[in-house]
């Protein structure tokens, strides 16, 4: 673990996305991949103005939802498209070039639940709604991927969902929400060992909230990860600083992957002083959501985006030894 051991908190930033499910392979018969002239010169500009505020972390959706990035018949996957490697491999070089490192959250939940038609379909929904959808995913998509970037310099980790536990019924008590938790358990477990077997990165999980981290402490992750929305845990009554205070224990580090640059439910929040909350209670890092603009129809878009000014303010108050909250 050199990048969580070499630093003593990892800034990083959500960059979830330019076009959802489709940054990386082929989708819908096009490619909007991040491997095209366009999408590099977009991609590096933003990577630099992000290295300048002072993070070291990029945090990126690599299926999404499942709508590219691979070929599948009848419903299991066969093998990666011919653009998955190079629009992976784009990032990484240009992640490199600026000095940072990519997080990919491979799956997003919004792929492991059952829509009843209340989404637009595509043809790969429901692959993973079945035992051996996930086994096929795993053996003919991500294990060739790992191999393909195995200790890849730019590579922070491996990210195996965002925030499962909204299609879990353990967690989630919604109609969408069919998963158990014993069976999405034990496909994370193997997708842990083909991760450090195939490609000696770090895995970490993307948990909702910090209620919930626990649950993954078993499956022999580099590091735990939660999300934090103070709008989202109005049920706790508690605040950033009482959650991790009160914590139990973890064996490995923690980083807190969504941390949202502003919350117009709560006026009060204010990210420089969760930050400083996130450094003070022992955290390897946060990372900022969210860097690129958020579709104006999307669930997140009263969250904005990051101010490129305030993190470099913040970083470069953290770097100097600045007061800790």
């Amino acid at each position: 673990m050199t990048d969580l051991e070499n630093n003593p908190f990892l800034l990083g930033v959500n960059y979830p996305w330019r076009h959802y499910g489709q940054d990386f392979g082929g989708a819908g018969g096009t490619h909007l991949g991040t491997s095209s002239a366009e999408a590099r010169k977009a991609v590096a500009e933003d990577f630099q103005k992000i290295r300048e505020t002072g993070a070291m972390v990029v945090r990126w959706f690599l299926f999404g939802d499942g709508r590219g990035g691979f070929h599948a018949e009848k419903g299991v996957a066969k093998k990666p498209d011919d653009f998955l490697f190079a629009d992976v491999a784009a990032v990484l070089e240009l992640a490199e070039q600026n000095s940072l490192k990519v997080c990919f959250s491979l799956i997003d939940f919004l792929w492991l639940q059952e829509h009843g038609g209340k989404r637009h379909a595509h043809s790969h929904e429901h692959i993973l709604h079945f035992a051996g959808g996930r086994e096929a995913f795993l053996q003919n998509v991500l294990i060739p991927l790992f191999r393909e970037f195995r200790g890849y310099a730019g590579l922070f980790a491996w990210e195996i969902a965002n925030e499962p536990e909204w299609a879990i019924r353990e967690f989630h008590r919604v109609a969408s929400a069919q998963l158990h938790f014993a069976d999405f358990r034990a496909y994370a477990e193997e997708i842990v060992r083909a991760a450090h077997e195939f490609g000696e990165v770090p895995v970490t999980m993307g948990s909702a909230r910090l209620l919930w981290v626990r649950a993954w402490t078993e499956l022999g992750l580099d590091y735990y990860q939660a999300h934090f929305y103070p709008s989202g845990e109005k049920d706790t009554r508690r605040d950033l600083a009482q959650q991790l205070e009160e914590l139990p224990p973890l064996d490995k580090p923690l980083w807190l992957g969504e941390l949202p640059a502003r919350d117009h439910a709560q006026p009060h929040y204010s990210l420089r002083h969760a930050l400083e909350i996130c450094r003070a209670a022992g955290l390897c890092g946060a990372a900022v959501w969210r860097w690129t603009e958020p579709d104006v129809h999307g669930t997140d878009a009263s969250l904005g985006r990051v101010d490129p000014a305030e993190l470099l303010a913040w970083s470069t108050t953290a770097r100097e030894g600045g007061p800790r909250a």
